[in-house]
């Protein structure tokens, strides 16, 4: 796939995960577009965070099918994808940009004052000195390990989307939300693309200037009769003529093109005099097939491994972007049938709002059909619970308050007991615990709650199959 068709992609993900509340795309809009693109992709085959080649298929399938049948013509969905701009550079802008190259390269080609070709005119010699020592730092650039980039970082930190004309409506919370995430999933990727083809776009412009030059050369012996010559203050004839034999040597091998050096001594200018001026054609067609064996092939090889590079490492950004969860919650949306799960409520009340969070936890792991059965434990009475309970379903869910501190005695206590009567009445069990957020809002920090999240993990490590970190579905992702 290509950067449009992850784009495309990346889009409806940042509005699933940015809009939970369905406003923007409805959940009923975003399990039909799966069931109907899915072919026969199951949870259970999502093994690993890489995008495997049938994931990819259905990831473009489903976008496809979103901006086909989900898409209208208005609405607040058209006004937020019309947003969902990543930093990106302007067609215009390269044209120009290469034609300025064409024709800077054009006036570098001087032939010498007068009807006189100068061979050793600054500006050729220049050019071709000037691109070997670029196309060498290029390559050890594109070959080189690739690692983290401060610098790239900060472009994308300080660089914003191109603006468009939708840019400054406003919008719901939700589309607020789904912008952030959209810039999250984006915004690195986008600007190493554009680091990269910009880098591309320089070596065809180089091409651009050379082939300029070339051209200019012969344009300009087109209705003059130039005579070449040349002179130095470094270099005696002698020196000259091992310059000019190895400067073409290329041209002569690989073009065939024959190099008169035995006519380099009449050539010489000295005082303003020259002794046999040469006819300028067989040079010029020298320094044009060394412009373009020297130059113009070499950037536009360089060009084409900087664009298979940047699509190589397009492709490394996005599966670093962890699409199994994505692909598990949105393929489990559609699965399951009428399975019963087990909810254990540990000394948490049971509101609706809390009751939403635990059953969207559930459904999200066990599938979309999955029915959960919530059953209050209150504090102090977990040994009671353990000794009288007789689990019916071989799934269940243990519910905890993220915001208290977990003890041993008690809630490792209560998860290793829990699990220990699940496996002895049924042997395939799976136990999991689902930590509930709700309680904390946005009143922590990312920090303080990472560090209780890992407070708890560290806690039940090894008590539990698996552990969820559930919130308001209004919390931004």
């Amino acid at each position: 796939m290509d950067w449009n068709d992850w784009l495309k992609i990346l889009r409806w993900r940042a509005i699933e995960e940015g809009d939970a509340d369905g406003v923007i795309l409805g959940d009923e809009r975003r399990r039909e577009a799966t069931t109907r693109t899915r072919a026969g992709l199951t949870s259970d085959m999502i093994k690993t965070e890489r995008v495997g080649d049938r994931e990819e298929a259905f990831l473009l399938r489903r976008a496809t099918w979103l901006d086909d049948e989900a898409l209208g013509w208005s609405g607040p969905l058209v006004r937020v994808m019309e947003r969902l701009i990543p930093v990106q550079g302007r067609r215009a802008w390269i044209i120009v940009g290469w034609l300025a190259a064409l024709i800077l390269g054009h006036s570098l080609a001087g032939l010498g004052q007068q009807a006189e070709f100068n061979l050793l005119a600054l500006p050729l010699v220049g050019v071709i000195l000037w691109n070997a020592i670029v196309m060498i730092a290029a390559l050890v650039i594109e070959l080189k390990k690739e690692g983290r980039s401060p610098f790239l970082e900060w472009l994308a930190f300080v660089l914003k989307p191109l603006p468009n004309e939708r840019n400054n409506e406003t919008e719901a919370a939700t589309g607020m939300g789904v912008d952030q995430r959209f810039d999250q999933l984006t915004k690195l990727p986008a600007m190493e693309r554009w680091q990269r083809r910009f880098r591309a776009w320089l070596h065809i412009a180089a091409a651009l200037l050379a082939l300029g030059s070339a051209i200019g050369l012969y344009s300009r012996g087109w209705s003059t009769e130039y005579r070449a010559v040349w002179e130095s203050t470094l270099l005696d004839e002698p020196a000259a003529a091992s310059f000019f034999s190895t400067l073409f040597k290329p041209a002569t091998a690989v073009l065939n093109l024959p190099l008169p050096i035995h006519e380099l001594a009449g050539m010489h200018r000295t005082g303003s005099q020259t002794a046999a001026p040469a006819a300028a054609l067989p040079w010029i067609h020298l320094y044009a097939g060394t412009l373009l064996l020297l130059v113009i092939l070499p950037r536009l090889a360089l060009a084409g491994l900087t664009v298979w590079r940047a699509h190589a490492m397009m492709l490394k950004r996005m599966n670093g972007l962890g699409w199994q969860n994505y692909l598990v919650r949105t393929l489990r949306s559609v699965e399951g049938g009428q399975e019963i799960i087990t909810v254990l409520v540990h000394a948490t009340d049971a509101t609706p709002a809390h009751r939403d969070v635990w059953t969207r936890g559930v459904r999200e792991r066990f599938g979309r059909q999955s029915e959960p059965e919530m059953i209050a434990v209150p504090l102090g009475d977990e040994d009671d619970f353990v000794a009288t309970w007789r689990p019916k379903h071989p799934h269940v869910v243990v519910v905890f308050n993220l915001a208290t501190t977990p003890e041993a005695e008690v809630q490792r206590r209560f998860v290793m007991d829990v699990r220990q009567r699940l496996i002895s009445r049924q042997p395939e069990g799976v136990l999991l615990v689902i930590l509930d957020a709700t309680s904390i809002g946005n009143r922590w920090s990312p920090d303080k709650i990472a560090g209780r999240e890992k407070l708890w993990a560290d806690m039940l490590h090894g008590a539990a199959h698996e552990i969820i970190i559930a919130a308001q579905r209004n919390r931004t992702a």
